[in-house]
Parts: structure tokens; C-alpha cells; sequence
């Protein structure tokens, strides 16, 4: 037997009807068919086979009518009750197998077979009710004239609302008054087609906007598949928004990082030899002081000194560049938090210049474990932020400090305060929040101090914040004290006090003809150098001639320094103690790791003529 479902009302009535016709005895009832074989069409069937059998009984039987009478009538009352959802009702057998009997017997297995039907239906809306409930997403079921007729607990939840506070609730009104027209348009859509991805800002029980991206489709019934109304289920994609934020935040540093490296790769190789010569002129300038009048003489020397003193601004520019061009790497090592302010202050001096006073007071702090590049990432930030909150053009009457200093416990920290205009009270629980920036519309993301928080409390710290609204703001970075041990070298090379004065044999290989022509001046004089600009060139040299020192780029296009240092000690491993690598910044994953194998010294670009005269006097 098909499945069945409790008759409609307009049905219900037809066989109150007709059974109160037959309990007169009125067997020439009869109800129409409509030979789907549902539920309602069964009824009729078996009403009219009813009548059509007791009408032949009473024409037979003429003097068994009360007898009839009665069994009509308990069948008759038991069709009241199963018409009414009694589907337990049931009408005694003689067990005589008369067409009473048997109209009795067909009657119970049809009543049972509609409460098992009923059964099944009612075990299925549980099953969808249950799967409602228990879905994350908010589910609201609307009729065609969008009122509330069913919410899951988890959009009543989200907004923060009884279910009584929105069961027959219009969908508008649920939302902000400027969406509310938004919503009557995706709702008229929806009853014609899936409507997905659209964003809704729906007011919340404290009066907030809450953003949710929210599907709808129509609900169909019946053959011809009619709308009766929409399924809506709405989605708080904070969190994932958050994320992908952040991954394309982290893929933009990951970018300039590349940049960066790159960058400063290219400006460190010129900056050498422009360095380099300055260091040469100036020695060469020194030695012929006599032979010069003193008043050009001292304005050589100044404008030397300038030069010098702007190459290395632009030093330690490229430096900041390189550490910021390793955001993306996770080593950890002991860092000077005086270093990363300094650092972090050369980046945005451009944007405290008119807006500030920069003003430093650096007590005694140990070194912090953590990575370099992922600190001055913070206090990159707190530095643009303070600077931020003053308005350019009164620097004279504003301040930006930097402090730094131990606290009782032990633990090192690093402050940032500022004269701005300060965070007002009810903001600054939320300031570490994704997505809460109290700047305009496109001048911030949201994200900076949340990634700060996130950062400084992963290697155990802590960030504290003070702030006045129009008394300014101080941001303190709390971290533990490192393990021990020193900070870390700018070189990996000693420089003792009297280098011995023998002539040495120098090999110099760098792609970069004028580095090799600066090193020739610098150490000419002093050394027997060569210079070439290929590693191939090299080659041959290394297998043929005695060297001192070898002085070789890493990062060459035909052949790398990696690979010259690797051939030429295949041949001659006494080679090997006799390579001091230069770099102009950039390395790939092959080089970073040789040099972590490989104990040689690293000269990083732009070098001290001193320094370098030193490192070659004691090879």
C-alpha cells in the first residue's frame, strides 16, 4: 500500500458525511474518485464498496436490518474517529466471515496501515527538526509573505533573541532599516530561484549590525512544485573572513618581503663599491693632507664624510629592508629590542617627521627570544599608529617616545607612547579585536594590532595598553627574558687589534665588475689581488695557484658561489677554509642552508674598508 498521510479537512467532512448517511440507512451514498490512489481516494473506494455491499445485504436480507444497522454503525464510528487522527481505531469481528466481517477486518488493516504511515511521517519531521536544530547556521523557514514560521536556535542565537521574539516576525524587520528593502527583493527572488552569497545586516538584540551571509530557496509542494514560501539559512563568516584577511595579508608580506630581499640585493652591490671608494678616497685624501691647502682640504673631508655618512643611512635602510624581507619565517633567536625600535623608527620616519618629536630613553634590557622580522612587524605598527594619532604640522608640540628598559620580574619590555589624541574608554576594550579600527574607511584594516597581539603573546608575552582620550596613548610590549648567550653578531668574522703585515694572495669573484675593481683599490696596495667576474673564470685560478684568501659573491647567474666553493674543493679540499663568502642579502633555501653547514666566514655588502683589510691581513 502506498504511504499515507491524514486526510485533509475538506475530505474529513465528505466521510463524516457519508457515514451518518449510512448510519440512516442510506446505502445509495456515494464519493467521488479521483483514482490517484492516495489516501483520500482509498477512503472513497472503500465508503462506496461499504454502500454498494450493505445496499445488496439489505435488499437480501431484509430481516437481518438491525443486525446491520449495528455493525454499520460501529464502522461508521470508527471512520469518525480515523477521519479525526484516531488511527488506533479498531471495529470488533463476529468472525463469521460475513461481508460485516470482512468490511471489519479490511477496515483494521487499513487503519493500521495508516498509523504506521502517520508513524513514519511523524519519525521523519522529528528527523528534520532534529537537523535544523542541529545545524550551526542559522535557519529561518518563511511563509510567501516572508513572516517567521520556524527559526533554528542558532540564528536566535546569533542575533541574541527569544524564538518568540521572532516566530511570525516579518524577515525585514529582523534586519537594519536601510536593508529592509534588500530583504523584500532577495525575497521576491528567491520564490523564483536559489538565491546564494548575499550579505544581510540583521540588528541584533542590543540594537548592534551583524553582517550574514545568508542562501535561500523556495519551498515547494505538490506535482506542480508552487512556492508556499523561502528556506533561508544565514551564515556569521566573521571568523572565516578573518582568516582569509589574514592569509592575503600574509601573502602581500610574503610579496614585499620577496620585494624587499630583492631590493636590497640590488642597492647593496652598487652601495658597496660606492662605499668602498668613498673609504678610498677618504684614506687617499688623508695620506696627502700635506700636499693640499687646508681650506679645500676640509671641505673635501666634509663632503667625503657626508657621503659616507649618507651611505650608510642607506646601510642600514637596506639592513631594515632585509630583516622585514624574512616576515615570513619562523626562526627564532635573541634580539635586541633597542635594535628593532631603531629598526621599525628608520621604516616610518617619513611619517613622524612632521608630525613628531622622536624622543629615545633605552634603559637596560636583556635580548628577548623571538623572530626578528615578526617583532619589528609590531612595533612597526605601534610606530605608524602613534604617529597616526597627531595630526601632521605641529611636530615641535608633540611627542613620540621610545623606551625601553627590565621590570621587577625580570621581563624585558619596549613602550611606545604618544601626545595624540588618545583611545576613548569604550573602545579600548575591543582594540585587539579582527576588524575594529576607529580610523576612516580605507585608512586601515583592522588587522594590525590584532596580528601584534597575536605575535607578541606567541613567544609568551603580553601587550598593555594606557590611553586618554586627548592626553595620548603608550603601548608597552612585555616579553621574557631570553635564554642567555650574546646578541647577535653583525659578522661572522673577528677583527683583531694587529693583523700581521705579510703580503697576501687574494682571489676575488663577484659578478659585479665594480665591487671587484673598489676591492682592488682597497687592497691593491697591500695584497697580491685578482679579480674576475665569473665563477668559471675562478675555476682554473683555484686549481692551478696558491690563494690566501678567496673572497666569492653567493649569488652569481652562471655559476653560484655554492657551487665555485663545491667544485673547487672537490679538487683541493684545503680550499676550503680559505672562502669568506660575500652577500649582498639575498639567499634561497639551497644557500640559507650551506651556510648553516659550512663554518666560512660571511661579509655582508656594503663592507668597511677597514674591516675587510683586517679579515685579509689575518688569512
Amino acid at each position: 500500500m502506498s504511504q499515507a498521510t491524514i486526510p485533509p479537512k475538506e475530505i474529513t467532512e465528505e466521510l463524516i458525511e457519508a457515514f451518518l448517511r449510512l448510519s440512516r440507512a442510506d446505502f445509495t451514498v456515494r464519493l467521488p474518485r479521483n483514482h490517484k490512489r492516495d489516501t483520500a481516494d482509498l477512503l472513497a473506494m472503500f465508503v462506496n464498496q461499504i454502500a454498494e455491499e450493505l445496499g445488496r445485504l439489505l435488499d437480501e436480507r431484509d430481516a437481518s436490518r438491525a443486525a446491520l444497522e449495528h455493525g454499520v454503525s460501529q464502522l461508521s464510528e470508527a471512520f469518525v474517529q480515523l477521519a479525526s487522527g484516531n488511527f488506533t481505531a479498531r471495529v470488533p469481528r463476529s468472525e463469521r466471515g460475513d461481508p460485516l466481517d470482512v468490511l471489519a477486518f479490511l477496515f483494521n488493516n487499513m487503519a493500521a496501515e495508516l498509523g504506521d504511515a502517520a508513524a513514519e511521517l511523524h519519525k521523519q519531521r522529528e528527523v528534520l527538526e532534529a537537523t535544523i536544530e542541529s545545524m550551526v547556521d542559522g535557519v529561518l523557514l518563511l511563509d510567501y509573505r516572508s513572516v517567521v514560521q520556524r527559526p533554528n536556535s542558532a540564528f536566535c542565537r546569533m542575533l541574541g533573541l527569544d524564538r518568540s521574539a521572532v516566530v511570525g516576525a516579518r524577515l525585514g524587520s529582523l534586519l537594519v532599516a536601510s536593508e529592509q528593502m534588500v530583504a523584500t527583493r532577495l525575497a521576491d527572488e528567491a520564490m523564483h530561484g536559489a538565491v546564494r552569497g548575499r550579505t544581510l545586516v540583521f540588528r541584533t538584540a542590543s540594537g548592534d549590525p551583524l553582517s550574514l551571509t545568508v542562501n535561500a530557496s523556495p519551498q515547494r509542494v505538490g506535482d506542480d512544485g508552487e512556492a508556499v514560501g523561502l528556506v533561508l539559512v544565514a551564515r556569521d563568516d566573521r571568523d572565516l573572513k578573518k582568516a582569509q584577511a589574514q592569509l592575503q595579508l600574509s601573502d602581500r608580506l610574503a610579496t614585499m618581503g620577496s620585494l624587499a630581499a630583492g631590493v636590497a640585493h640590488e642597492i647593496n652591490n652598487p652601495l658597496a663599491f660606492i662605499a668602498g671608494n668613498i673609504d678610498f678616497v677618504m684614506e687617499e685624501t688623508e695620506a696627502l693632507a700635506d700636499a693640499l691647502p687646508e681650506e679645500p682640504r676640509l671641505e673635501i673631508d666634509k663632503a667625503l664624510k657626508a657621503a659616507r655618512d649618507g651611505a650608510e643611512r642607506v646601510r642600514q635602510i637596506v639592513k631594515d629592508l632585509k630583516a622585514f624581507s624574512r616576515v615570513d619565517e619562523e626562526e627564532v633567536a635573541q634580539v635586541s629590542l633597542a635594535r628593532i625600535l631603531d629598526a621599525a623608527v628608520h621604516m616610518v620616519r617619513h611619517e613622524i617627521r612632521h608630525r613628531a618629536v622622536l624622543e629615545k630613553n633605552y634603559g637596560e634590557v636583556p635580548l628577548v627570544d623571538a623572530n626578528e622580522a615578526r617583532l619589528l612587524q609590531v612595533f612597526l605598527n605601534l610606530i605608524q599608529n602613534a604617529a597616526q594619532a597627531i595630526p601632521a604640522g605641529r611636530a615641535d608640540d608633540n611627542r613620540i617616545r621610545l623606551m625601553t628598559g627590565t621590570l621587577p620580574d625580570g621581563r624585558a619590555f619596549a613602550a611606545v607612547q604618544d601626545t595624540g589624541s588618545g583611545i576613548a574608554p569604550k573602545d579600548l576594550p575591543r582594540i585587539f579585536d579582527a576588524f575594529f579600527t576607529t580610523k576612516a574607511v580605507g585608512s586601515g584594516t583592522g588587522l594590525g594590532l590584532s596580528i601584534s597581539h597575536k605575535i607578541v603573546t606567541g613567544f609568551g608575552g603580553t601587550i598593555e595598553v594606557e590611553s586618554e582620550v586627548g592626553g595620548g596613548t603608550t603601548f608597552r610590549v612585555l616579553l621574557p627574558p631570553g635564554g642567555g648567550g650574546a646578541s647577535s653578531a653583525d659578522a661572522r668574522v673577528p677583527r683583531p687589534s694587529s693583523p700581521p703585515a705579510r703580503r697576501k694572495r687574494v682571489l676575488i669573484v663577484d659578478d659585479e665588475v665594480e665591487v671587484g675593481h673598489t676591492l682592488l683599490r682597497i687592497l691593491g696596495r697591500e695584497h697580491e689581488v685578482v679579480a674576475v667576474a665569473r665563477g668559471r673564470e675562478a675555476l682554473p685560478l683555484l686549481a692551478e695557484r696558491e690563494w690566501d684568501i678567496v673572497l666569492c659573491d653567493l649569488m652569481m647567474p652562471e655559476m653560484t658561489g655554492v657551487e665555485v666553493y663545491t667544485r673547487a674543493i672537490e679538487q683541493r679540499p684545503e680550499l676550503a677554509r680559505r672562502f669568506v663568502f660575500l652577500t649582498g642579502g639575498s639567499f634561497d633555501e639551497n644557500v640559507r642552508a650551506f651556510l648553516l653547514r659550512v663554518p666560512n666566514g660571511l661579509v655582508e655588502k656594503p663592507f668597511d674598508a677597514r674591516d675587510l683589510r683586517t679579515l685579509v691581513a689575518r688569512a
